[in-house]
């Protein structure tokens, strides 16, 4: 650990207060504990003990609660905690990204638009969204005169042909939507960002197109809407995953591994002309011991009053950093990465988890002091996993640690009913705290 946290960790352990067991799943720890616990000998090799399943039910405060979850945890001895820092993304690691994805040379166009884009734009544009019907509140569609007037000004100032130069010579962020054309002649619209707490790169075969999961496009009012989910995939999960993993291969993302896929469709954003189904598949950095799960874009669970005070942490939380690929049987469609890590170094090489019993115990607690006093749609735990989280260092804004911790998945009938992904909830699996999602 480098000399300030050390230091830092020192001091903490010196004014440290052992905590009572009846805070441990409802405070935001800020006493040290974690800290204290990290700096031990790491313990001999054991093996954590968990159920498969929790199924319970009961009744708080008129609110009926259902644990309907599989428990999972991997076969392994050894539970690490590693120290990370933010790590922002310059030019050269976008152009290193994108020679591993494809090795060659990879050139950027000079001009901003074709005129085969500004001729699909002048399409759109003759049939927009004008507002809705005042009578019968339907949506208006038809041509925008202005804005066809300004695209055609456009498509005859534009270039005949377009023009690519080295992509390594000129990169400069932000990227936005970018053509750029590789080795093989395959181009593909390039986004890039570079800030502090925010870096990412995001590749797609097609301009402006989004990609929907199946349980989004079934909820109603979405965009495109299949109430009755996706039905033309024609790439299994297997081989979707198989994909997900030969590219992290290549892009040597050691540590990371699949977490999840789920069916999808890509449409473009503007007409929703539907393009392809396939997976959208999810990778993370994994400490060993712990199951990959990407709760990135899960939102923090608001069914739940944690306590938590706001300032304890010191500072935003941390995103987690994931690798998102849209592929179909064509292969890879979309590839986004974001909120990069850097790691530092390895903290502890095993560290003593608290006892399953006692986690369930405290999130008992937890949610029998944080459930609203109401009657509402049932709550249920549908997933319970023992994963890999970042904990932040109190008053320590350039690291933080990577740890073992429990991501726990929740939804209510209603929500199910709707389609509505379930919330996130995470919870230190050494000192039992909670740990903020953003």
């Amino acid at each position: 650990m480098n000399r300030i946290v050390a230091l830092f960790i020192v001091f903490l352990l010196l004014v440290a207060c052992v905590p009572t067991p009846d805070e441990e799943a409802v405070l935001n720890r800020t006493d040290g504990a974690l800290e204290q616990a990290i700096t031990e000998p790491p313990v001999t090799p054991y093996v954590y003990e968990a159920p498969a399943r929790w199924e319970e039910t009961y009744t708080v405060r008129k609110r009926e609660i259902r644990f309907e979850a599989d428990v999972e945890v991997p076969t392994a001895e050894q539970f690490p905690v590693e120290t990370v820092k933010q790590y922002r993304i310059a030019g050269g690691d976008v152009v290193s990204f994108l020679e591993k994805l494809c090795p060659g040379d990879w050139d950027i166009r000079e001009n901003e638009l074709s005129r085969e884009e500004l001729t699909e734009d002048l399409k759109h544009a003759a049939n927009m969204y004008l507002g809705e019907d005042d009578d019968t509140g339907e949506p208006v569609y038809g041509p925008n005169e202005e804005e066809m007037q300004r695209i055609q000004k456009q498509i005859e100032q534009a270039p005949l042909e377009d023009s690519y130069i080295p992509l390594s010579t000129v990169l400069q962020f932000p990227v936005t939507n970018t053509p750029v054309k590789n080795s093989r002649g395959e181009t593909w619209y390039l986004s890039a960002q570079s800030k502090e707490t925010r870096s990412s790169v995001r590749l797609a075969r097609h301009r402006d197109s989004s990609v929907q999961t199946e349980q989004a496009v079934m909820q109603v009012g979405s965009a495109p809407y299949r109430p009755d989910g996706l039905k033309n995939v024609k790439i299994s999960r297997e081989d979707a995953i198989r994909v997900c993993e030969e590219t992290l291969s290549a892009l040597g993302f050691a540590g990371f591994r699949a977490a999840d896929a789920e069916k999808a469709i890509e449409a473009q954003s503007y007409s929703l002309a539907e393009l392809s189904e396939g997976y959208l598949v999810h990778a993370v950095f994994a400490l060993e011991g712990t199951v990959p799960c990407c709760y990135a874009q899960a939102s923090s669970q608001n069914f739940i009053q944690t306590g938590d005070n706001p300032d304890a942490t010191f500072a935003p939380p941390w995103q987690q950093e994931f690798l998102e690929l849209y592929v179909t049987e064509e292969g890879v469609q979309q590839i986004w990465w974001s909120q990069p890590k850097e790691h530092v170094l390895v903290a502890n090489e095993n560290v003593k988890l608290m006892p399953f019993e006692a986690f369930r115990q405290s999130f008992q607690k937890l949610i029998e002091f944080g459930t609203g006093d109401y009657a509402d749609s049932p709550l249920i735990v549908k997933r319970l996993v023992l994963t890999t989280a970042i904990a932040q260092i109190p008053n320590q804004g350039d690291e933080a640690f990577l740890i073992p911790a429990w991501a726990i998945f929740l939804t209510t009938e209603d929500d199910q009913a709707a389609h509505i992904a379930p919330h996130v909830l995470l919870i230190n699996a050494i000192d039992g705290s909670t740990i903020r999602v953003q």
